[in-house]
């Protein structure tokens, strides 16, 4: 005999559990009228138990908020690490805990067909945007449309933006002070690639030109390798750049995948860190630090704590917070890990 299968849940099931009427339960949903918070605990209450999820077209057919954000991240341009992810899982949680659903968008930043597409026709109610260039096409879009919006970066005029972001120009001095006690004055540098620097990306323009004059008030040479994001790449780059400057004795890196083949690269000519190299990574997670051996010491923020910071003020904005200056730069966090030690002359 074949078993019945089980009716969805609907919301005329979730009412009744709850003793209140559809109507209350759409109002709980949409936020269209305010209702008790005991009334709304049972509603979501009854939900949960009964496994009923919203029909989010529907909601929006009948005129409902969707519940839906959308996190721009054009992976195809860099890739997606674990670094990223820190930031798009606090983002989701903190969405969330506000009833929120976070959908992740990976269209490149100039597919702006797409982005008005999906604005204009109210799928989601607001926007995160990640990997934030100089100037993006994406922030006149959202402008443009009206859709609440929070920047993960800055645009080079962000004075009336809501964004969180890296305040990177501190990170370059940081790393050349600690390397230069260390006794390092020849240094090589591992940064994206010069396509990201000319489309204006935010976290290599802002770390390679004051890591730059940092070197100069330093008297320390350092030698700078802007490459894609592979670990091929990261191979050839510290090949050349030993060939070109064999007295370099360490390396600061800001393009996770070229830094470990650099590090396969040094380990296949019997170059140990951090006896022989010293190597200092920007801007990578604790979990992406610790893959590597040795762990990599790092100079950088707590990606969880700038998506979640993202997220809150998105929801700020949506809730009707049109006053409040809601921009926040986190300090730079460097965490030995012992990969850099005095410097070792070849």
């Amino acid at each position: 005999m074949v078993p019945k299968k089980t009716r969805p849940a609907t919301r005329a099931d979730v009412a009744k559990l709850a003793g209140v009427s559809e109507s209350t339960v759409s109002y709980a949903l949409s936020g269209v009228r305010s209702i008790g918070d005991d009334t709304r605990d049972r509603i979501f209450a009854a939900m949960h138990e009964l496994g009923y999820t919203p029909n989010v077209m529907a909601q929006g057919l009948a005129g409902a908020k969707s519940s839906l954000l959308a996190l721009l991240f054009p992976i195809g341009e860099r890739g997606f690490d674990e670094s990223d992810f820190e930031y798009v899982e606090a983002a989701t949680a903190a969405a969330a805990e506000a009833g929120f659903q976070l959908l992740l968008w990976p269209n490149g930043v100039e597919d702006i067909d797409a982005l008005k597409k999906i604005v204009s026709q109210g799928l989601v109610e607001g926007v995160l945007l990640m990997e934030v260039r100089a100037h993006d096409p994406r922030v006149e879009v959202l402008q443009e449309s009206g859709t609440p919006f929070c920047l993960i970066g800055r645009t080079a005029d962000h004075d009336d933006l809501t964004f969180v972001d890296a305040d990177f120009s501190q990170w370059g001095s940081m790393a050349l002070a600690h390397l230069s006690e260390l006794g390092h004055s020849n240094i090589g540098v591992i940064a994206m690639s010069e396509e990201l620097l000319e489309a204006g990306y935010g976290p290599g323009t802002r770390t390679q030109g004051p890591l730059i004059e940092s070197a100069k008030e330093l008297g320390v040479t350092i030698v700078i390798k802007n490459v894609n994001a592979t670990i091929r790449d990261g191979r050839q780059a510290f090949e050349q750049l030993l060939a070109d400057n064999p007295e370099i004795t360490a390396v600061v890196g800001f393009n996770p995948p070229a830094l470990i083949g650099a590090l396969e690269a040094a380990s296949a000519r019997g170059i140990s860190v951090p006896e022989k190299l010293s190597v200092l990574s920007f801007g990578i997670s604790d979990i992406a630090a610790n893959m590597t051996v040795p762990a990599q010491t790092t100079i950088g923020v707590d990606g969880r704590e700038l998506g979640r910071k993202a997220a809150e003020y998105l929801i700020a904005r949506l809730k009707g917070d049109t006053t409040s200056t809601l921009q926040f730069l986190a300090k730079p966090q460097f965490v030995n890990r012992g990969s850099t030690a005095p410097a070792h002359r070849r």
